[in-house]
C-alpha cells in the first residue's frame, strides 16, 4: 500500500509539473495562504474549515489516485475542491456564525485572523471559480 501511495504522490506531482507556470504559482499562493491556518487552528473554527479543506484535498489527491491511477489530477483535484471547499466556505460565512466571526475579529490578533480569513476564503472562492469553470467544461 505504501508504494501504491508513493506511487500516486509522483504521478500527481508529474503532472503538477506540466501546468503553465501561472497555475504552479497560483498552487503556492494556496498552500501558503492555506497552510497559514495552522497559525489561528487551535482557537478559531474559520482556520480550521481551511485546515481541514486543505488535508481532505491532499489525502483526496493521493487516495483517489491510489484507488484510480486512471484519473488526473486535475479531475481529482477540481472534484475534491467543489465538493469540500464549497462546504468549507459555507460553513465559515454562514448567517449562524456571524456572532462568532464577530469576537472572533476583536483585538489586534482578531484583525490579522480577520485579514488572513478573508484572503484565504477569497483565493478559495476564485479556485472553485475556475473549477466550475472546469467542470462545465467536462459536460459541453
Amino acid at each position: 500500500m505504501l508504494e501504491l501511495i508513493r506511487e500516486a504522490i509522483a504521478a500527481n506531482q508529474a503532472e503538477a509539473s506540466t501546468y503553465s507556470q501561472a497555475v504552479r504559482v497560483w498552487m503556492r499562493v494556496m498552500s501558503v495562504a492555506f497552510l497559514a491556518s495552522v497559525v489561528f487552528a487551535p482557537w478559531k473554527a474559520g482556520a480550521r474549515w481551511i485546515l481541514i479543506a486543505m488535508l481532505i484535498n491532499i489525502a483526496g489527491l493521493v487516495f483517489v489516485k491510489v484507488a484510480m491511477p486512471e484519473l488526473t489530477r486535475t479531475t481529482i483535484g477540481t472534484t475534491v475542491h467543489l465538493l469540500f471547499w464549497t462546504l468549507a466556505l459555507f460553513m465559515i460565512w454562514r448567517p449562524g456564525a456571524r456572532e462568532t466571526r464577530r469576537d472572533d475579529f476583536s483585538g489586534a490578533t482578531g484583525r490579522l485572523y480577520q485579514v488572513w480569513l478573508v484572503l484565504a476564503s477569497l483565493i478559495m472562492a476564485t479556485s472553485l471559480v475556475l473549477d466550475a469553470r472546469t467542470a462545465i467544461g467536462w459536460l459541453v
